[in-house]
């Protein structure tokens, strides 16, 4: 890369940073000056602008929210005390009297307020931008009101009253005082005894029938999380939050222009998405996507663990789209394996695979609390292994590989007749490379510091292989794409400084096996442009990384 390019890449990434201090601090104004600017970093501009929607405020990573959960509303924006309205200095809201805040996320903030002429208390939701709210936001904000305004179901809260006041727009509904899920699912499990088994099943079967009558009415959630359901002193569950749930017949009405529901925009919260949602693909995004989500909010009731929330939104994406979590029963051994069934078909990456409405789900939880046999099955050898593959790819790729060549090296071995102790050498090396493999994937499952582990992984593949090539019989040329191999792997974990180690580990190990091996420095131009070679490759596999940790890097500087 030439020193111009340098130039252009520093001068890139200044403006990028710039405008994502615009957007910490609301200052539209000044995005538009540096979008009108700079035309040609527009679709990198609107990717941040479609993050900034996903991104948690800080306040509510470090708290739970009791009732309407944290992400029920529009959050703020760290420093920007400007953005406080008026409903935060003063208890009265026209014919409302607020008397505490519950949460704020999505799309506004919601209050816990007395209606004065009917002395009840209701949940009060208002646009946070309040009278700077655009147009835009005003329209989706009576497009949520419209649609739950419509719906009468015993597990969806119900909305009371839409109006405007001192030029605030806000809607009422019911409080729900017990709290959200994400309050109490930790104490549903206490003594994971048959009996909260089957209370788990019935809050998700509640859930289940909700969305079914979501979906009756042409409604599709699109942001089911623990935190968007309630949970009253009774166990009775409440859906809430429809601030990006999806009206089918609202494209009638012109719908299909709005900006948070183009192709390609990523709508919903990291970590609580379906595969579809989380690649952006919004044109498939169908009741089956809601279903996917129930399945991992019953994943987290039953194992204690979100099974795709990683340290970083970028990360949840990634899990969401290619990862698989850990089976259920390996994270809590008293799971009953129907259930454990019927949670993992709800999270199959292909919509086909799972439940084809949430009806479906209720139908088989129901089963499941009747003791009847459920619908669901045991995956198929084939569809497991792909399970597993996704679980974890580190160790199957490379067992695969192992797999692979020892059966090639005994074939030859069996009709050659190669020499047994050369034969046994070879042999030993490649089953203690998958011991090892075998090693590093439990550390990566069971240790807390898994970077370490993931370091020690690639230098053991890096000597291993080089001990290989230094034992092989000649020639060993073709088998040196090894380490190219090893360097575009490590890239799949996206750590910039992981693929730099695996590069210069690379170069040194081949520096050895050179050494090693003196008819590799006959032609010495050949060892030095293949050096270059891997040197390259591993530059281009970081920068690749650089650029997509560069737009999720405003994350990381909003962890507290």
């Amino acid at each position: 890369m030439t020193d111009k390019q340098d130039d252009q890449s520093e001068l890139v990434i200044e403006v990028l940073n710039q405008y994502l201090d615009y957007l910490q601090n609301s200052d539209q104004e000044s995005c538009h000056g540096l979008r009108a600017v700079n035309p040609e970093l527009k679709n990198l501009m609107a990717c941040l602008d479609s993050l900034e929607r996903l991104a948690p405020d800080a306040e509510d990573r470090n708290q739970e929210t009791p009732a309407l959960g944290p992400d029920d509303a529009t959050q703020l924006l760290p420093g920007s005390s400007s953005g406080r309205s008026a409903l935060q200095q003063t208890p009265e809201f026209g014919n409302y009297e607020l008397l505490e805040e519950l949460g704020r996320g999505g799309m506004g903030v919601v209050y816990k307020a007395r209606q004065k002429d009917l002395n009840r208390i209701v949940a009060l939701k208002t646009i946070l931008s309040n009278q700077f709210a655009s147009e835009e936001e005003v329209r989706r904000f009576y497009l949520e009101a419209q649609a739950v305004g419509r719906l009468q179901h015993s597990n969806i809260v119900s909305i009371h009253e839409v109006g405007q006041y001192l030029g605030q727009h806000y809607f009422t509904m019911d409080y729900i005082s017990g709290g959200s899920l994400a309050n109490t699912s930790p104490q549903m499990l206490s003594e994971s005894s048959q009996t909260d088994f089957i209370q788990v099943a019935s809050l998700i079967q509640q859930v289940s029938k909700a969305v079914e009558y979501l979906h009756s009415k042409e409604i599709i959630h699109r942001d089911l999380k623990p935190s968007n359901i309630l949970v009253d002193e009774s166990g009775m569950a409440y859906v809430t939050d429809f601030g990006l749930a999806k009206v089918f017949d609202a494209v009638l009405q012109g719908a299909e222009h709005d900006a948070h529901t183009q192709s390609g925009t990523i709508v919903g919260t990291p970590g609580y998405m379906s595969p579809e949602q989380a690649a952006g693909q919004l044109d498939d995004i169908s009741v089956r996507s809601d279903v996917f989500c129930l399945g991992i909010i019953l994943y987290e009731l039953l194992t204690g663990v979100s099974p795709f929330k990683q340290n970083s939104p970028l990360d949840s994406l990634v899990s969401v789209i290619e990862g698989e979590p850990p089976l259920p029963h390996s994270l809590n051994s008293d799971i009953p394996q129907p259930l454990e069934l019927i949670c993992l078909k709800c999270l199959e990456k292909d919509p086909e695979l799972r439940y084809q409405s949430a009806c479906d789900l209720a139908d088989d939880l129901e089963r499941f609390i009747a003791g009847e046999p459920i619908q669901a099955q045991p995956a198929g050898l084939r569809h497991a292994f792909q399970r597993w593959f996704r679980r974890q790819p580190a160790l199957v790729s490379r067992l695969s590989a192992i797999v692979l060549s020892t059966g090639i090296i005994q074939t030859v071995y069996s009709t050659q007749g190669v020499d047994f102790y050369y034969h046994l050498k070879i042999m030993t090396l490649f089953c203690l490379w998958g011991i090892l493999a075998l090693f590093f994937q439990w550390g990566l499952d069971h240790f807390r510091n898994q970077e370490k582990v993931r370091y020690c992984w690639v230098a053991a593949d890096v000597s291993l292989l080089t001990g290989l090539l230094i034992l092989a019989d000649s020639p060993v040329g073709i088998l040196l794409i090894g380490y190219p191999m090893l360097i575009v792997s490590a890239g799949l974990f996206f750590y910039v400084r992981l693929v730099f180690f695996t590069t210069v580990l690379s170069l040194l190990a081949f520096a050895v096996l050179v050494l090693s091996r003196p008819e590799l420095t006959e032609l010495w131009q050949y060892p030095v442009i293949y050096g270059m070679v891997l040197a390259i490759l591993g530059m281009i596999t970081a920068y690749q990384i650089y650029r997509v940790r560069v737009l999720s890097r405003y994350y990381e500087l909003r962890r507290p």
